[in-house]
């Protein structure tokens, strides 16, 4: 029950930055209608081990609040698909991502994940206004 996310990178267009996520999925499914929750925030150990993990050390773009505009910029799931929900009280770490099987049914609450979606990735693209 638990989505991974990492920078990728980022991007310049129409006067605002985006930033790259790669999600990858672990576990079980979260709550059906709320999805598994992806944590944008940094990563630190002591602190916030699921946070946003950043291979090459170049995550500088540290997110205050939720970002507004974000979505899924690709999907390679085997057929399934992912939507994101924001949540009501939103925060950088309960951004939810809900997944569906081929056919348009969400995944059972705690229904495992299959091997393409462990296999798989998701890529979430959010913009943010240049300073």
């Amino acid at each position: 029950m638990s989505v991974q996310a990492t920078y990728v990178g980022a991007t310049e267009n129409n006067n605002a930055k985006g930033l790259l996520f790669e999600l990858a999925f672990t576990g079980n499914y979260g709550v059906n209608g709320v999805g598994d929750l992806v944590n944008l925030a940094p990563f630190e150990q002591s602190s916030n081990p699921t946070g946003v993990l950043d291979p090459t050390l170049s995550y500088n773009n540290i997110l205050a609040d939720p970002p507004e505009n974000i979505g899924v910029f690709s999907e390679q799931l085997g057929g399934s698909y992912v939507q994101l929900q924001p949540n009501a009280a939103p925060t950088l770490a309960n951004l939810g991502v809900r997944v569906f099987e081929p056919g348009g049914a969400e995944k059972a609450t705690g229904a495992a994940y299959t091997a393409a979606e462990l296999a798989g990735n998701v890529r979430l693209l959010a913009f943010l206004p240049l300073q």
